[in-house]
């Protein structure tokens, strides 16, 4: 089964399919995947709120945002039922303008791309037979002028965005441009493809910059080999417990073997140099 289409949130989230944020949590731990299947992200539903609209806002999906009323007035009161149903945004008023600030610094670089925004990707893995699904947040009509059709991913961050290269070894970025990849592959594209990151600061200016992972890269290589071994390892729980298999999972957390600590070359030089040594 392999599926490209344009969805909200609200249906994605419901898909029974495993996304690239639950393969990464396996990776961590078979007990961290059951944790983020039982209770998600660990991350405020003030962030999730303002990343879910600056990313609307950004992409043109078509979001509304508005500063959220006082509760503590009638008419606060009031006015939180009319926009409650209406698939607003309630941000504080500082997020407000800063998420449109941000779409004011970045939007027109994906108007110039044509594409969709938001676009969900279904496909079952062909070697362990699991179903996946990755939303992906712009994807090109086309390939670029040099030939690469390059899946689009957009990021906030309260960091320099010259500093993505270190952000994205310590978030597994280049697991989740693998998976896409890899799942886009799924739905029979032959063509040359990468993936790029658009990331943006939080501060002003609001500025952005722009990091790509090219899919013959070391860095790929072995993000993909990764998720391979994850896929085969997460179907034989499945298979050995069909019907326990998140009970079984739960009982495998980190490994408690004790272990030494050794820090690095460059580390204890600092250490040395600190010590007077």
């Amino acid at each position: 089964m392999t599926s490209i289409e344009q969805m909200p949130d609200s249906e994605y989230f419901t898909l029974d399919a495993i996304d690239q944020s639950a393969l990464k949590r396996f990776m961590v731990s078979p007990l961290a995947y059951v944790d983020y299947l039982d209770h998600g992200l660990d991350v405020s539903k003030a962030s999730l709120d303002f990343g879910s609209a600056a990313h609307g806002l950004v992409l043109g999906s078509g979001v509304k945002i508005a500063v959220k009323p006082n509760m503590r007035t009638k008419e606060g009161k009031e006015r939180f039922k009319e926009l409650a149903g209406s698939g607003t945004w309630l941000l504080s008023e500082s997020d407000v303008l800063m998420a449109n600030e941000m779409a004011a610094r970045s939007s027109s670089y994906f108007k110039a791309i044509p594409g969709r925004p938001e676009v969900a990707i279904l496909a079952d893995d062909p070697d362990t037979g699991l179903s996946l699904k990755g939303k992906v947040d712009w994807l090109p009509d086309g390939p670029d002028d040099d030939g690469v059709l390059r899946i689009r991913d957009y990021k906030t961050t309260r960091d320099d965005p010259r500093d993505f290269e270190r952000t994205a070894a310590r978030m597994g970025y280049h697991i989740q441009a693998a998976f896409y990849m890899r799942l886009y592959r799924l739905t029979g594209y032959t063509g040359p493809l990468g993936f790029e990151f658009v990331v943006q600061e939080k501060t002003r200016p609001y500025d952005f910059a722009v990091w790509r992972f090219s899919e013959d890269c070391d860095e790929i290589a072995v993000a993909d080999a990764r998720i391979g071994r994850a896929l085969d390892e997460l179907h034989g729980f499945m298979a050995d417990s069909p019907d326990d298999w998140k009970q079984r999972m739960a009982g495998y957390g980190l490994d408690k073997t004790p272990r030494d600590i050794e820090f690095t070359g460059w580390q204890m030089d600092k250490e040395d140099e600190e010590a007077g040594l």
